[in-house]
């Protein structure tokens, strides 16, 4: 299998909850259920959860584990993101085996941070320097031989019974051994796939044509909880401050073709988005769908003329101004750019288009200096507030809305459902992704999916597992 860091992560380290991307529902991994409201979670937690060493894995143990996530000296990226920026209180109850988390302001989000939080074990909060080469957490593996930039060796624990969706050491199928490999280079995969020396792997591009081509592979297509989006920037000064203009340039694009332009024939595995948030994450509105811009170039000129610019001579004027647009793009997106620049140009609007590597392009955007770009969120994203982080609140470089959205009265909206939990949570993201897509803040284009080859030695039973535990051995 190829890849290393996060398969290792949550091989050998359980989380409290796991979240099922199929069934829109958590499922419980050291903890056996919860109750939530909006600033608190109380766990019901196993008893028969074992660490490494074969020691008792306690609620005080647990609580241990994510306050040195939490604390500021761990140095952990994602603390704030996927636990809450209020202080957190843990109240652990090991004769009950229960585990209460209090948050001081109301964070809707906490039991989405925390199936993304590895728990460490006391032999590894102890003794850190452990953590560099081995691991100490309760997960079904352990890190049996690390050779970085090549190899990772995981061994299967003989007593590991308490695992979600049926994953246990017993279970059939249930490889004693998975070794990562790593591989930087799809074709290299994609030629060791087809030789029968791996058996798991990603792929993309022309190398994934080619491993399908033989039948004997297997393709296992999973949903991410990210969405790539086009987007426009709502500074004042820009065209793309008025929601007629960027109405009309998302009418301009056709985003099957958009699809095509970036990935070729492999885009048949990608859905296109259907609203603000992906149709696998909380609070999803199906409803919404009916308002992403329908493809119509006649349409988008029809926009722009109701909006008070003229046509003349190819080109778009208001006030004195003609209408261009600066358009910005990553190297590594295809023909994807160059699409968008030329449905704008084919409807009259002037366009100039930068093309640069993933770090000048993240430069303009945090910078502002473009009018329209494609916005890519990946599969890392847990919760709509960490996605809504993306088009609201505070601006670069101490926030992250890129699109430079100012909308006061959507903020607060975003708040209220960043504190609440249940159906109220999901009324108000319902909400603020009606409010997205009728003020034409960006247009939803298409949910990324990881494609997973396996060899005929072995199958994937995801079920809401991360891919390296959903391995089972088929023969051999």
């Amino acid at each position: 299998m190829t890849g290393a860091t996060t398969p290792i992560t949550y091989a050998t380290y359980d989380t409290l909850v796991q979240y099922n991307p199929r069934t829109k529902a958590y499922i419980g991994v050291v903890a056996k259920s919860w109750e939530v409201t909006p600033s608190s979670i109380k766990f019901q937690l196993r008893s028969d959860v074992k660490c490494r060493d074969g020691s008792a894995f306690t609620p005080t143990d647990i609580a241990a584990s994510l306050k040195a996530y939490m604390d500021p000296k761990t140095g952990s990226p994602y603390a704030t993101r996927w636990l809450g920026k209020a202080p957190l209180t843990f109240t652990a109850d090991d004769a009950g085996s229960t585990l209460t988390i209090t948050a001081a302001e109301p964070f809707g989000s906490l039991l989405a941070g925390l199936k993304m939080v590895p728990l460490v074990c006391p032999a590894g909060l102890k003794d850190r320097a452990r953590l560099a080469s081995g691991a100490e957490g309760s997960g079904p593996y352990e890190l049996a031989d690390s050779k970085p930039g090549l190899s990772y060796t995981l061994k299967l624990r003989d007593d590991y019974t308490w695992g979600p969706s049926g994953m246990t050491s017993g279970a059939p199928g249930v490889p004693e051994t998975i070794i990562l490999k790593v591989i930087n280079s799809d074709a290299t995969a994609a030629n060791e796939l087809l030789a029968g020396t791996i058996d798991v792997s990603g792929l993309g591009g022309v190398d994934a044509q080619r491993v399908e081509s033989n039948k004997s592979i297997a393709k296992t297509v999973v949903a991410t909880q990210g969405q790539w989006s086009v987007v426009g920037n709502m500074e004042a000064g820009h065209v793309t401050a008025d929601p007629e203009v960027r109405h009309a340039l998302f009418q301009a694009i056709d985003r099957r073709a958009l699809l095509l332009a970036y990935l070729g024939p492999t885009a048949s595995d990608i859905e296109l988005g259907t609203s603000v948030l992906p149709p696998n994450m909380p609070g999803y509105d199906e409803s919404t769908k009916e308002l992403v811009p329908e493809f119509s170039p006649e349409a988008a000129k029809a926009t722009l003329s109701a909006a008070g610019w003229t046509e003349s001579g190819g080109h778009w004027t208001k006030d004195g101004k003609v209408l261009q647009v600066r358009v910005i793009g990553g190297a590594g997106w295809g023909n994807a750019n160059e699409y968008l620049a030329s449905q704008f140009k084919n409807i009259g609007v002037d366009v100039k288009l930068s093309v640069t590597d993933e770090n000048g392009w993240l430069a303009d955007l945090s910078s502002g200096n473009y009018d329209i770009t494609i916005f890519p969120i990946d599969g890392s994203v847990e919760a709509p507030t960490a996605l809504m982080s993306f088009y609201v609140g505070a601006l670069p470089p101490t926030g992250t809305n890129f699109i430079r959205n100012g909308d006061a009265e959507l903020t607060a909206i975003v708040d209220q459902a960043a504190a609440s939990v249940g159906a109220e949570a999901d009324k108000l993201w319902a909400t603020v992704q009606t409010k997205l897509l009728r003020n034409y803040d960006l247009l939803p284009w298409q949910v990324p999916v990881t494609p997973i080859y396996t060899s005929p030695k072995v199958t994937l039973q995801i079920n809401g597992l991360p891919s390296t535990l959903a391995i089972r051995r088929t023969k051999g």
